[in-house]
C-alpha cells in the first residue's frame, strides 16, 4: 500500500502545501488551468528544476511533483554569491523559454487578459522561499499559482526584494553588493535601474494583495495574518528613504 500520509510544508501562507510521498499537493483555484498549461509548456521547452503537472486529487488540489534540495530560513540565513548566481541563470533561462508561451488571454490569480507588448509570463514570486538549493546550485522553484503577466525586471527585483533589501535598514555595501551580484548574475541588467523597479514591483504587489483581500481571495487573507501588506508598505518605505544613498554608493563602486 502507498504512504499517503499528509506532510505541511515548510511556508505555505498563501496555499498551504502539503507533502505526500513524492508529491505535492496544493489548492486549487481560477487560475489553475493556466498555471498547469504554463508548467506543461515550460517542461515541454525543456527548463529544468520545475514541478511537474500530476492532475489533481480528490479533494480538488493539484498535484505537483516534489522536487528535493534545501530551502534556506529567510530572514536567518542569506545565499551565498554562488547561489544568487545560479538562481540568476536559471531565471534568465526561465525568461528565454516562457518568451514563446502563447500570449493569448487566460484567468491568472490577479487578473485575467492576455501578454500586453513586451511582457512574458512572470512566476512573479521567485524569491529564495520558493528556491530549494543542492549545495551552491539551484535545485528547483515552486509555487508558480501567482504566475502572469509581467516584465522579466518584475521577477529580477522580487528577488532583490528578498536578498538584497529583506532588510532595507542594512549596512550600505552589504545592499549593493547582492544588488550587483543579482544584476551581474542574471546579465544586461543595471543595478540602479533594478534598485528603482524593486521600489515600483513591490508596491504594486502590496496593492495587488490588498485588492484581492477585499476581493476574498482565501490565500491572500491568509497573507494578513502575518501582516501582509502592510509589512512590506513599512519595508518599502524605509527602503524608499535610502534610495539615494544607496544609489550614490552604486555610483561609487
Amino acid at each position: 500500500m502507498p504512504d499517503d500520509t499528509e506532510i505541511p510544508l515548510p511556508g505555505g501562507n498563501v496555499g498551504g502545501a502539503v507533502r505526500v510521498g513524492d508529491t505535492v499537493r496544493r489548492p486549487t483555484g481560477p487560475w489553475t488551468p493556466a498555471v498547469h498549461e504554463l508548467l506543461d509548456f515550460l517542461a515541454d521547452a525543456g527548463l529544468s528544476r520545475i514541478p511537474r503537472v500530476l492532475g489533481t486529487d480528490g479533494h480538488d488540489r493539484e498535484i505537483l511533483t516534489f522536487l528535493p534540495g534545501r530551502v534556506l530560513d529567510i530572514g536567518r540565513e542569506t545565499l551565498s554569491d554562488a547561489q544568487v548566481r545560479s538562481a540568476m541563470g536559471w531565471l534568465r533561462s526561465f525568461h528565454a523559454a516562457v518568451a514563446g508561451f502563447p500570449r493569448d488571454s487566460r484567468r491568472w490569480r490577479f487578473v485575467e487578459r492576455a501578454l500586453a507588448p513586451g511582457e512574458i509570463v512572470c512566476h512573479h514570486d521567485s524569491a529564495m522561499y520558493n528556491m530549494a538549493f543542492d549545495g551552491d546550485e539551484l535545485a528547483g522553484v515552486f509555487d508558480w499559482d501567482v504566475a502572469g503577466p509581467g516584465i522579466p525586471l518584475d521577477d529580477v527585483a522580487i528577488f532583490a526584494w528578498n536578498t538584497a533589501v529583506l532588510f532595507p535598514d542594512s549596512p550600505t555595501d552589504e545592499v549593493t553588493h547582492v544588488l550587483r551580484t543579482i544584476a551581474d548574475g542574471y546579465g544586461g541588467i543595471d543595478a540602479h535601474a533594478l534598485l528603482d523597479h524593486v521600489v515600483t514591483r513591490m508596491t504594486d504587489a502590496a496593492d495587488r494583495i490588498a485588492a484581492a483581500q477585499v476581493a476574498g481571495d482565501p490565500g491572500m487573507l491568509r497573507l494578513g495574518t502575518v501582516g501582509e501588506p502592510a509589512a512590506t508598505r513599512a519595508r518599502l518605505a524605509v527602503l524608499g528613504a535610502r534610495l539615494p544613498e544607496l544609489h550614490a554608493a552604486l555610483l561609487a563602486g
